[in-house]
Formats: C-alpha cells, sequence, structure tokens
C-alpha cells in the first residue's frame, strides 16, 4: 500500500557525489619540491658565485635526489639522460628519455610531448646516437600532425645517411617529397644522397629542381654546382670523392699573390670543412669505435684545429699541411694544457689519437705523405711523456690558492716556455 504523506516520503533525494577534478602532476608537492631544487641548481650554474659550478658526479646525485622526490620530474630526467649518453652509459640514457617521454605523455600537452620528441632527437644526432634517434623519429611518426611527417621522413634519412644505410636513406627522402614535392630542401637532400650514391646524373636533376623551387638557398646551390663538377670531372665519382679532392694549390697561390684574403680564407675553410667531412663519414662507418668515442674524436679534433687555426701566423692554417702540426706539437699542446682547464690522461690522450687517425685517413688517401705521417707519429712519441707530466704539474697548481697569481705566472713561464702567452705560432 502507498502511504501518502509518510515520513518516508518526506526523505530528500540523496546527493550525487561530484566528481573532484583530478590533480595537476605540477600541483603535487612532490613536483613543486622537485622544481625547486632543479631551478636551484640551474641557478647556480648560471651563478655558481664562491661554490662553483654543479656539474660531473655532483650533479648527477643532485639530479638523483630530484627523482627520488618525483619520478615523473620529466626536466631531471632528461638531464640524466644526457648525462649518462655524454659518459657513454646509452643503455641508461634511454631508459630516463623513456621515462620523461612517458611523463609527457600522460601529464602534459600532445604540443609538449612531441617538441620533446624533436630535441631529443636532436641531441642524440649531435652525439652520433644515430640508432637511437631513429627509434624516437620512427616513435614521432605515430603522434606527430600529417602536415609535419614530411620533416620526420626527411630527418630518418639524414641519420640512415649517417649510418651509410644510403639505399635506406633515400627510401625516406622519397617519401618527404612525395608527401611535400614543393619543399626545396627535400630535393636538395635526395642530390646530396645520389652523389653519396655515385649516381651524379640523378643528383644534378634534384639539385636542379631544388634550386628552381627556391633561388636563395645556398645550401642547393653549391651543392648543384658540385653534382656539374662532378659530371664533368674524369677523377671524381662521387660525393667522398668530392670532400677528398687534391688542393688547387695554384690557386691558393694566386689568391695570396693578390692580397685576395678574405677569397683566400674561405678556400682554405672550404677545404678543411671537406676533409673534416670525409673524415667524420670514415669514422661512423667504422666498427672499432663506439658511438661515443666517434663523437669524442671528432670534437676533439676540432677543438685542437680551430686552437691552431687561429694561432697559426703564416696565412691561414691548411689542414693538409701536416708539417705544422709536427712542427709545433710541443708548442700547440702548451697551448692546449693551459687553456683547456682540467684535463687529464683521458682527454689528453683523446687529443693525441684523434690527431694521429685522422692524419693517417689522409694520408691513406695520399692527401699527406706516408713519411710525413710516419715523422708526426714519431714526433708525437718523443714528446707525450714530458708533455703528461707538465699537465700533470699544472693540474696541481690550477687552482691551488696557495700560489699567489705572480707565483703560477712563474710556474707557467717554466712548464710552457712562455708558449702560453705568445699568441701565436
Amino acid at each position: 500500500m502507498h502511504l501518502i504523506g509518510t515520513e518516508a516520503e518526506k526523505m530528500p533525494e540523496p546527493k550525487k557525489k561530484r566528481k573532484r577534478k583530478k590533480r595537476k602532476i605540477e600541483d603535487t608537492d612532490a613536483w613543486m619540491a622537485a622544481e625547486f631544487d632543479y631551478i636551484d641548481m640551474v641557478s647556480t650554474n648560471r651563478m655558481p658565485l664562491l661554490r662553483g659550478p654543479i656539474e660531473g658526479e655532483e650533479k648527477i646525485e643532485w639530479l638523483e635526489g630530484i627523482i627520488e622526490e618525483c619520478p615523473e620530474y620529466y626536466p631531471a630526467l632528461f638531464d640524466l639522460a644526457s648525462e649518462s649518453i655524454k659518459n657513454g652509459n646509452d643503455e641508461a640514457g634511454k631508459e630516463y628519455i623513456d621515462r620523461g617521454l612517458q611523463s609527457l605523455h600522460e601529464h602534459f600537452s600532445s604540443s609538449d610531448l612531441i617538441n620533446a620528441y624533436y630535441k631529443t632527437c636532436e641531441f642524440l644526432e649531435y652525439y652520433f646516437r644515430f640508432e637511437l634517434a631513429l627509434e624516437y623519429y620512427h616513435q614521432l611518426l605515430s603522434i606527430e600532425k600529417a602536415k609535419e611527417k614530411p620533416s620526420v621522413y626527411d630527418r630518418i634519412a639524414h641519420c640512415y645517411a649517417c649510418l651509410n644505410a644510403t639505399d635506406k636513406a633515400i627510401e625516406y627522402q622519397q617519401k618527404a617529397i612525395e608527401s611535400n614535392p614543393k619543399n626545396c630542401k627535400f630535393y636538395s637532400n635526395i642530390g646530396w644522397l645520389e652523389m653519396i650514391r655515385g649516381n651524379v646524373e640523378e643528383a644534378e636533376k634534384a639539385l636542379k629542381r631544388a634550386v628552381e623551387l627556391d633561388k636563395k638557398d645556398d645550401i642547393a646551390k653549391t651543392n648543384y654546382e658540385i653534382s656539374k663538377m662532378l659530371i664533368k670531372s674524369k677523377k671524381m665519382h662521387n660525393w667522398d670523392d668530392y670532400l677528398l679532392r687534391e688542393v688547387d694549390y695554384e690557386k691558393l697561390d694566386r689568391l695570396e699573390e693578390e692580397d685576395e684574403w678574405d677569397e683566400y680564407e674561405k678556400f682554405v675553410v672550404d677545404y678543411n670543412q671537406s676533409r673534416m667531412d670525409a673524415f667524420r663519414r670514415h669514422l661512423m662507418q667504422n666498427p672499432k669505435y663506439r658511438a661515443g668515442e666517434k663523437y669524442d674524436t671528432v670534437f676533439s679534433l676540432w677543438y685542437i684545429f680551430d686552437l691552431v687555426f687561429n694561432a697559426y701566423d703564416d696565412g691561414y692554417f691548411l689542414y693538409d699541411n701536416i708539417d705544422v702540426i709536427t712542427d709545433n706539437f710541443e708548442r700547440i699542446m702548451h697551448k692546449f694544457i693551459f687553456k683547456t682547464g682540467d684535463i687529464d690522461d683521458e682527454i689528453f690522450d683523446g687529443v693525441c689519437t684523434a690527431l694521429l687517425e685522422f692524419y693517417k685517413f689522409l694520408s691513406k688517401h695520399k692527401l699527406v705523405e706516408r713519411e710525413e705521417f710516419k715523422e708526426l707519429k714519431e714526433e708525437m712519441k718523443r714528446l707525450k711523456p714530458e708533455l703528461r707530466e707538465k699537465m700533470h704539474r699544472y693540474n696541481e697548481v690550477r687552482h691551488n690558492d696557495d700560489y699567489t697569481e705572480e707565483e703560477k705566472e712563474e710556474i707557467r713561464e717554466e712548464l710552457f716556455e712562455g708558449d702560453h702567452a705568445w699568441p701565436t705560432l
């Protein structure tokens, strides 16, 4: 029986529970604490004041402490990935990258995630981790907008080219062109790949198209001229041949006689860049070295050659001129030890190894004489023990506040025989 007006009938409806809005991870105590510590670290490194910068093992421990506070704090995760990969621990680096990307995927916008993929891949390419970059570029393809996919194909092609997988590189470069047939850069890149492969006629066609699409693109124009040079040449048949072409010393002499020093420098820099590109391609294909060692070798070469180029007082330093290194090796290393900061045996040996590998490579391709390479090798062997001892001695003095600046300068004069203060070689 239904009773009207009973107490039961007058009972109010139970209130529906309102859904609580999910708290953003940036608003959690753990995230805010991690952010505070991270900003503290960054600020200290920008203005180290009296305590000095946070780096090396101290930086890693600091970052690990932040991750303990908040395991999803992605800025620290990516920094740890960076430190791990720089130290050659790629497995740990990949783990931190994956965790950082997962945090972004779960808690942040898709644009934040995509941006992190690009930055991660750029970092990996810079440090010669092309296989790992490829893995993340392929992941990026599944989330990137359709209009941006051609650029990802282009980056994938570049990674395959650096791994000497030229056919695979061309496959992806073709995908980029098919997706965006009006892009000058894509045609320019496939022209470059065809030059690597030795298909110079196909390269010339692609590069001509690139120039038609953008007459202001300097890379496309330069490579177009190179492709025409290769077609006409009887000695050069591909990109590597071009990079290892003989120096036109007659033109250099003429430019020197006419005091065309700007053009002279441009000419020398172009040859030097070509030699470095050729050596870099050689290293990338050399299974003897791990990716980290390849990066360290190229970095050491750039560093030491830049030092020599800026100090050379007889025109402009052409890398093929091995005698400059042999005759000035002691003085170069004096400047290197003084200028570089705290260096250890590994860094010292790395510079010597890089120089020997580079000139061994040029010797193999008959750009320097074999006897000249042997002379450099013997001079290094003779001087290294004494130079290493000087390096250790100066490391003890460099930051020792027990010495006045005047006393330090006396020690420098004794160790480096004045080379550290002399501006030129």
